[in-house]
């Protein structure tokens, strides 16, 4: 599904592109995709994709995510469409901090943004997705006590790529 909404023409910062994240849900809200209500696997739909940015929506089933990962030296930004996710993010001292994300709620990140995030409700969740400039590659991370080593790095070439 690609949904036709003028997209800007450079790198934008997290808060810029939280804005217009914000802006894109609200102007295209009634064509926006949402989960099943029996989703079963994590599914993902690019809705936009420009040499500057792209967007994606993303519908979590409960109890699934995505493990510790980077965003390949994007800047991001998500906002919940519907249900609500649960995110662990590396803060600024280095130590895991989280939050829970609702219905309406979003959030942004630089380029060294580390987070995971996973759906802990009973009904499926859908967020929407912005990262500029687009994603090349995710690296994916675990925990060795109390420092956080590379598991494995994707890339966008990859035919499997998926954010």
């Amino acid at each position: 599904m690609t949904i036709t909404y003028h997209l800007p023409a450079w790198t934008m910062s997290a808060p810029t592109l939280l804005n217009f994240l914000e802006d894109y849900v609200g102007e295209t809200a009634d064509r926006l995709p949402l989960a099943a209500p029996d989703l079963s696997e994590r599914a993902y739909e690019l809705l936009e994709l420009s040499d500057d940015l792209e967007i994606w929506a993303i519908h979590w089933p409960k109890d699934q995510g995505l493990e510790l990962h980077d965003h390949g030296g994007s800047t991001g930004a998500l906002w919940v469409l519907q249900g609500s996710l649960h995110e662990h993010f590396v803060s600024l001292d280095g130590t895991l901090a989280r939050r829970d994300l609702g219905a309406g709620d979003g959030a942004a990140f630089g380029p060294t943004y580390i987070h995971d995030v996973v759906n802990r409700c009973d009904e499926p969740a859908t967020t929407v997705h912005a990262y500029s400039p687009p994603m090349s590659s995710m690296t994916f991370y675990r925990h060795e006590g109390a420092r956080l080593v590379v598991e494995r790095a994707e890339y966008r070439a990859d035919p499997a790529w998926a954010p």
